[in-house]
């Protein structure tokens, strides 16, 4: 369904409410708008609720537009409404034939002639005129405009650093300005717009940002029932933790032992390797050992874990001691031990 946005101008004198501000009607909340130069800008959606003078409004096709006039009637002055250039809608409450079928005059009160046209069409743009025994009592300019769809221009995936703040910008265009929420999820979530932010707006602030706002947001661009989306995919650069799952390991010389590590970083660039401690020279996949990293079903989570296993008949006492897990990322180094001790 369409939007038509209508331009009320009023003449002086011919005011229906005045004041320094407007009411801004949307979605059953209201605001208020600063006043521009020879206009107050409001958006309403649905029908009219009232006229202010220069209001913009936002209405359905299809919806009704109240045009106002009041006048000074003594109740036999007859009241005139007119289409520029010469075209007769109406006299009193009586609407020509050629408008019947969706225009009417309503005389709520004594001084009230106001033209409802029920459906508001393109062909209705242009200046209409309130006469009293030919005298111009409103002259009203009427601008009927189409809604433009959002669209949200192209959107870029972001990286930041773990404690910075970071923007994250919706671009839309759309008539009428269209509504912006904000939705996170997991990077891993492919269908649905995840969980609602609270955070309204082209801008999305990530304040103090940690790992764990590595998500896909996603910004939903919305007007007059017709909904745009898009997403940016935000990464978190953060120094590699490392774990040892179990610090320390008993087993009998010739038994069969495996050490884990997890890994969690951003970017995962760094080498992962097994040694004994204090030797710089890595363990690798032999006879006696097998290292093994694990597939990359936890990619989302940005860890990667590796095992060391001593294969079964090759534990014996120059395998008992100490190992490192350990990896090196923006130029540190980070690791974390395990002790495998001889059973009795």
């Amino acid at each position: 369904m369409s939007i038509f946005a209508v331009l009320f101008k009023l003449n002086k004198g011919h005011q229906i409410l005045t004041g320094h501000s407007c009411v801004f009607v949307k979605e059953n909340r209201v605001k208020f708008s600063k006043m521009t130069p020879g206009f107050r800008i409001c958006f309403l959606t649905g029908s009219l609720l009232s006229v202010v003078q220069g209001v913009l409004f936002d209405v359905v096709v299809e919806r009704p537009i109240t045009l106002p006039c009041k006048v000074e009637n003594d109740g036999n002055d007859q009241v005139q409404w007119f289409k520029k250039p010469k075209t007769l809608l109406s006299t009193s409450l009586n609407v020509m034939n050629l408008y019947k079928h969706r225009m009417v005059v309503s005389n709520p009160y004594e001084r009230e002639w106001n033209l409802i046209i029920e459906r508001v069409r393109m062909e209705d743009t242009g200046n209409y005129t309130c006469k009293v025994n030919g005298n111009v009592m409103a002259e009203i300019e009427l601008v009927v405009q189409r809604q433009v769809p959002p669209t949200i221009h192209q959107t870029y995936d972001m990286t930041f650093d773990e404690g910075s703040t970071g923007n994250v910008w919706c671009n839309d265009t759309g008539f009428p300005t269209p509504n912006i929420t904000w939705y996170s999820k997991p990077p891993h979530q492919v269908d649905g717009i995840g969980q609602d932010t609270g955070v309204e707006g082209n801008r999305l602030i990530l304040h103090n940002i940690t790992r764990f706002y590595d998500n896909i947001y996603v910004c939903l661009a919305t007007n007059a029932g017709r909904t745009y989306r898009a997403e940016t995919r935000v990464r978190v650069n953060f120094g590699p933790e490392v774990e040892i799952l179990e610090e320390i390991v008993i087993a009998a010389i010739g038994e069969e032992v495996t050490l884990h590590c997890a890994i969690a970083a951003y970017p995962m660039d760094g080498v992962v390797e097994w040694a004994f401690m204090n030797s710089s020279e890595p363990i690798t996949s032999s006879w006696k050992y097998d290292v093994a990293f694990e597939s990359e079903l936890v990619q989302y989570f940005n860890t990667r874990f590796v095992s060391l296993k001593v294969r079964e008949g090759a534990l014996g006492n120059q395998e008992y001691g100490q190992y490192v897990c350990r990896t090196q990322n923006f130029s540190r180094g980070y690791d974390d031990e395990v002790v495998v001790i001889q059973r009795n």
